[in-house]
């Protein structure tokens, strides 16, 4: 592959979309910015939809009791009294089996004794509370099929756009993937190129690319943005996305050219470019909760694939934005090793978001797991997803053979302060494997999303 000297842009990356950096949202700041709630209509009728939804539906009940991720959003002490100690033995107990029939049910299904999960599914239904702790919503998620949630994620829906907004700038999950690829992306271009062709798989909203926009423009250099099209994605929004990042491009004094190509017709296109005068990136993000979907396995094998063809031949970069454990890939054997991985990995982010949100906008707080978190939590989608990824037999950097491409420490301090590590639980983590090319998000030590880069 080739390479040349990189270079290194001294520049504050803004990381939102209207090019403010990361800000940590206050209790008065919810109220603004959870007002998609109740937007539509007369308030009057907003009040009662809400007070009916309460009554006829346990996820929106208002009648939660505060827990320890409640307190933790005021930090208000916990004190212990003895019927208290007897109420903690009596979770740890109720826990403790949820996570036990939890573990029979993911064996059941790998041995194929559809029966017996139904059977343990059942039972989960039983002892697991929908006003209960993080593990109890993950089991009826996991193992309820009621069907009062298809209603809860219809009313959600009406105000979708407006809840992206507000999750992708009240959780640090989508903000720290782009934000670390972006910085990564701009300290490796070389200065002698004319063009950086970016080659997206999953384009998504294009909000990551904003920040890269302003300051590309500032270096006086020509950008290409490509969307890859998969299969079956029929993007109806492709030519409205591409016009809002042309218009925020021009605001720049930045001409830039979007397009949408699937993965044969860009290999063609290869072909016939001028070698040496562009940097080509290959961005690569998947399952980040705001993206409200998962990728086959085979269509991310593929297009790093197609990244590693290229790259042989000219100059660039990959990044990888990870929100589902792709670096383990090939690591577990076994289903219930893979199911307990999701597990723990859920119950993290389901934490995180309790954490950070008052307990006063628990509504709001259930709308955002429904719509970003709960789809991507069930037992059949979890084993299909097993058997797609078990015929890999190592993780994507001996599959690929690709070589690392070191992070900046400057990034990494960045990432720390934002996340504020030592005054919350985030923390943010080096990847393993020496290389230094892999910064990792943590709840608690719990990897939530890894971004790494190769070339």
């Amino acid at each position: 592959m080739m390479q040349s000297e990189p270079m290194f842009l001294n520049i504050d990356l803004p990381l939102l979309q209207d090019g403010q950096n990361i800000t940590f949202f206050t209790s008065e700041d919810f109220d603004d910015v959870c007002k998609w709630l109740c937007d539509d209509g007369d308030d009057d009728d907003d009040v009662q939809k809400m007070e009916e939804i309460s009554a006829n539906s346990y996820v929106w009940s208002p009648n939660m009791s505060m827990n320890s991720s409640d307190a933790c959003a005021y930090d208000v002490p916990y004190v212990i009294t003895p019927s208290s100690m007897v109420d903690d033995v009596m979770e740890i107990d109720s826990q403790t089996d949820i996570e036990n029939l939890l573990t029979a049910h993911a064996e059941a299904v790998c041995l194929g004794q559809t029966e017996l999960a139904k059977v343990i599914q059942a039972r989960v239904c039983q002892k697991a509370s929908p006003v209960g702790p993080v593990l109890d919503k993950l089991a009826l998620n996991l193992c309820d099929e009621n069907q009062e949630k298809d209603y809860i994620v219809q009313e959600s829906l009406r105000n979708f756009n407006k809840a992206r907004r507000a999750f992708y700038e009240i959780f640090p999950y989508g903000r720290f993937a782009h934000f670390t690829a972006n910085s990564t992306i701009l300290e490796a271009i070389p200065n002698h190129v004319a063009y950086i062709h970016i080659v997206d798989f999953d384009l998504c909203e294009g909000s990551q690319w904003p920040p890269v926009i302003e300051a590309i423009a500032r270096i006086n250099k020509a950008l290409i943005i490509t969307s890859i099209k998969l299969d079956q994605d029929q993007d109806s929004h492709f030519e409205q996305k591409s016009w809002h990042l042309c218009n925020f491009a021009r605001s720049c004094g930045l001409n830039l050219k979007v397009q949408e190509m699937c993965m044969s017709q860009m290999m063609e296109k290869m072909y016939v470019r001028q070698h040496g005068s562009e940097f080509m990136v290959f961005n690569l993000m998947v399952g980040l909760p705001h993206m409200r979907k998962t990728r086959k396995t085979h269509q991310v094998i593929d297009f790093l694939k197609l990244a590693k063809l290229i790259l042989t031949e000219n100059q660039g970069i990959i990044t990888f934005g990870d929100g589902e454990e792709w670096e383990r890939t090939g690591n577990q054997s076994d289903f219930p090793s893979f199911f307990n991985k999701n597990l723990a990995h859920y119950k993290a982010l389901y934490e995180s978001m309790e954490c950070g949100f008052p307990s006063y906008l628990k509504e709001a707080r259930i709308a955002m797991e429904t719509l970003f978190l709960a789809p991507f939590v069930s037992s059949k989608s979890w084993f299909q997803k097993w058997q797609e990824r078990s015929e890999f037999t190592s993780d994507l950097r001996n599959i690929l053979g690709l070589k690392g491409v070191r992070m900046s420490k400057q990034s990494w301090n960045e990432q720390r302060v934002l996340v504020k590590e030592g005054e919350t639980p985030y923390g943010i983590g080096i990847g393993i494997g020496g290389n230094g090319n892999e910064f990792v998000l943590e709840w608690k030590g719990i990897p939530l999303v890894r971004v790494c880069a190769w070339m």
